[in-house]
Order: structure tokens, then C-alpha cells, then sequence
């Protein structure tokens, strides 16, 4: 009789375990709670309301789309026009070996130019009446001058200043800074330099650069442009340089420069820009280069001289100054 309940009891508890294993909710392979249960919560303690992704399910990428004439968000700034002018005059000598500094001041005025880079400049020799040119023509013109001293000789005269050779700017704006950099040089070869001046348009700085380059040994003129180039590399402001390189445009010595300057002559002149010499120029020797950031060179012009061996280059730039 006992070993009847037994079994009777044994049976009754089979039969509720076989019952709650055939109820319970059976475990998702990916972890997602079932209907019913409580899930992990957010950071706030509220229950989460999206399924959580298994690592190996992309998630789409967020696109933002602007409406349609939305305004594409720009840097304001302004645009400034600058004529700027190089030009190699002899010293103001003409070709009858005459001195025509007068000459040469008529020629720029003519021009109308902003900034003038002048070459073969002289100051307290006998031969161009002692004067001191850039100060002179300054007068003339109206204009700011500096001058970069690049060959100095004894005095020609008893109690006279020494004699000068060199560059010189000329600006009909304010130059606020400015300096010469004198380049490689050998012995027996005449020193030459980088003038610098620095002038302020519309609340910017504005480099202008002017260079005379070694007339009569390539290697020279290549090693002067490699210095060129590094100081070029290193402005921080929008510049400008040029000047008489004694090099034609496919030579090493120019091509240097084509890593940090533009010629403005392809860009904007219309024919072949022969500058020297004067009477029937045969090469193109003077140029007027710029930085690549917001420079626009709309016109380019070599002009004519009564006086100088040289053409002058005039370049009409439009530049672009962002004020951020």
C-alpha cells in the first residue's frame, strides 16, 4: 500500500516539473529581453526603449542635408587693386651716356604706378651728379622711397659720403617697415641683395620684394634664387616680388622660384614680354612674381624707355584681403 503512495506522489512531481520547463521563456540567442521582462536601464535609471545591437550589426551613418538656398557659410572680405612697376634704370644714364634722372622720374609718372621696384640705383657717384636717387625721385614723384645698399666705394669727392650702389622701392603708400637682405655672393663678383619693404592696405600688411641679380655667372644667380626662395617660403604676408634676374624664363634660376611665386606674364600679358635690350628687346629677363594667396594680375604691360637699356614690367594686381 506505502509503495503505491509513493508512487503516486512520485508521478504528481514529474508531472509539475515537465509543466513550469514547458512554460518558461526560452533564451534569445542575441540577448534581447523577452515581452515581460525587465531590460538594462540608460543612464537615468528609466528603462531602455531601443534593443540593444549585436557588435556585428552596422549601425547607418547620420547625413545631415542643408535646405535647399541655404547660405554657404564664407570669410568676408575685400578686394584692393595695386599697379606695381619694375624697371632697371641704369643709373639714369642714357645711351649717350647723358645722366636723365629728371628723365627717368617723367617715365614712372607716366605710369601712374602704386609701387615702383627699381634697379641699378645710385647714390653720391660722380657720374650720376652725386645725387641720392631714391631720395630724389621720391621728391619728384611724391612717393616714399627706401634703398638698399648693396656696393659701396670710396668717396669721389673730399668730404662727400661714400658711394652707393643698389635697389630702391618706391611707394605712393605708406611704407610702415621695411629691409635689405644681402644675397650669396662670391669674390670677385659684385654683391647683390633683397630689398623688402612693407606697406598697409586696408588694415594688411603687403610685402614687396626687389632683386638685382648676378649678370654673368649662372651658378650665381642659382644659389641667389635658392635664398630667394626660402625667404619667400617663410612670408606671412601676401607679397610681391621683381626686379632684373639676368635669367630667362626656362633657366634653373627661375625655376626655383616657381615653388613659391607665380610669374604674372603668362597670366595676364599678351605677347612675349621681351624686356631687353631696350631698343629691340631680345629677352625676357624682367619679371614681376607673386604669392599664390588672393593675388589676380589683370593686365600686364613692358613698357618703353628713353632712357634706360631696359624695358620696365607693369602689372595691374586685383587682391583679395579676408578679414579672418
Amino acid at each position: 500500500m506505502n509503495r503505491w503512495v509513493h508512487a503516486g506522489f512520485a508521478l504528481v512531481a514529474l508531472s509539475v516539473i515537465l509543466a513550469l520547463l514547458y512554460l518558461a521563456p526560452e533564451p534569445d540567442p542575441e540577448g534581447r529581453p523577452q515581452p515581460g521582462a525587465t531590460g538594462p536601464t540608460g543612464p537615468t535609471g528609466a528603462p531602455t526603449s531601443a534593443p540593444t545591437l549585436a557588435p556585428s550589426t552596422p549601425v547607418p551613418p547620420t547625413v545631415t542635408v542643408s535646405p535647399p538656398g541655404a547660405p554657404t557659410p564664407s570669410c568676408p572680405g575685400e578686394t584692393v587693386r595695386l599697379r606695381v612697376a619694375t624697371f632697371n634704370i641704369h643709373g639714369g644714364i642714357r645711351g649717350d651716356d647723358r645722366y636723365d634722372l629728371g628723365g627717368i622720374a617723367e617715365e614712372i609718372r607716366s605710369w601712374d604706378a602704386d609701387v615702383v621696384l627699381l634697379q641699378e640705383v645710385h647714390r653720391f657717384r660722380a657720374r650720376s651728379g652725386m645725387d641720392d636717387q631714391p631720395a630724389v625721385l621720391g621728391r619728384m614723384l611724391g612717393m616714399h622711397a627706401v634703398f638698399g645698399r648693396n656696393v659701396t666705394y670710396g668717396a669721389q669727392a673730399r668730404g662727400a659720403p661714400r658711394r652707393e650702389y643698389g635697389t630702391a622701392i618706391l611707394s605712393s603708400r605708406p611704407i610702415v617697415d621695411w629691409s635689405n637682405r644681402l644675397l650669396p655672393n662670391r669674390p670677385g663678383m659684385q654683391q647683390r641683395g633683397l630689398l623688402r619693404a612693407t606697406i598697409r592696405l586696408s588694415g594688411h600688411d603687403v610685402d614687396l620684394y626687389n632683386t638685382h641679380l648676378q649678370h654673368d655667372s649662372a651658378p650665381m644667380r642659382l644659389e641667389q634664387t635658392v635664398a630667394i626662395r626660402q625667404v619667400l617660403a617663410e612670408a606671412g604676408s601676401p607679397f610681391v616680388i621683381g626686379g632684373d634676374f639676368n635669367a630667362v624664363p626656362w633657366s634653373p634660376a627661375m625655376r626655383v622660384l616657381r615653388d613659391v611665386a607665380l610669374d604674372a606674364w603668362p597670366l595676364a600679358g599678351a605677347d612675349p614680354g621681351l624686356t631687353a635690350p631696350q631698343r629691340v628687346p631680345r629677352i625676357r629677363i624682367d619679371y614681376l612674381l607673386h604669392g599664390a594667396g588672393g593675388w589676380i594680375p589683370e593686365q600686364a604691360q613692358v613698357v618703353r624707355s628713353g632712357v634706360s637699356d631696359h624695358r620696365a614690367v607693369l602689372v595691374d594686381y586685383a587682391l583679395l584681403l579676408l578679414s579672418c
